[in-house]
């Protein structure tokens, strides 16, 4: 009986864990290491994936499948998938979060960009975006660091 009363406690935070892990909040970053594991393999399924995080992407199929061709095509063009990196994270507030990426090509990069939004107690995927314009962002970065060194105040 002392054993039996030994493992309760035990049984109870094993299955304690359990439904924390299955109900509990997913983190934006849980939800872009799923997004990247699955990319690597099929990224028209990461993007389904990342859209699933949110219940009304329902209605926005054609948009979601106009944006799965296209970035389709680009990847096309950009040889071999070599990895990814994180560029910058920036939150508004405890429940709106933008996160971008580098995703690593042997041609050049793209930037991808998650707007993710917690309108209660879990992360969702609102927007995604890519383009490949980093290199002109980067342009007028300099350009504007360059004026601001230039100025004498």
């Amino acid at each position: 009986m002392t054993r039996f009363l030994k493992t309760i406690p035990f049984l109870f935070l094993l299955f304690s864990f359990g439904l924390t892990k299955t109900f509990g909040q997913t983190t934006t970053q849980e939800i872009t290491d799923k997004f990247f594991t699955l990319y690597s393999k099929d990224p028209a399924k990461a993007v389904d994936y990342g859209f699933s995080t949110n219940k009304w992407m329902d209605r926005k199929l054609d948009a979601v499948t106009d944006l799965k061709n296209k970035l389709k095509n680009l990847i096309d063009l950009c040889g071999d998938y070599c990895g990814y990196e994180m560029l910058s994270e920036k939150t508004a507030g405890q429940n709106i979060k933008m996160v971008t990426f580098i995703v690593k090509y042997d041609r050049e990069p793209i930037r991808f960009t998650f707007f993710f939004y917690k309108p209660k107690d879990k992360w969702q995927l609102n927007n995604f975006s890519y383009d490949e314009d980093i290199d002109k962002d980067l342009e007028e970065a300099t350009k504007a660091y360059r004026l601001k060194e230039n100025i004498n105040w």
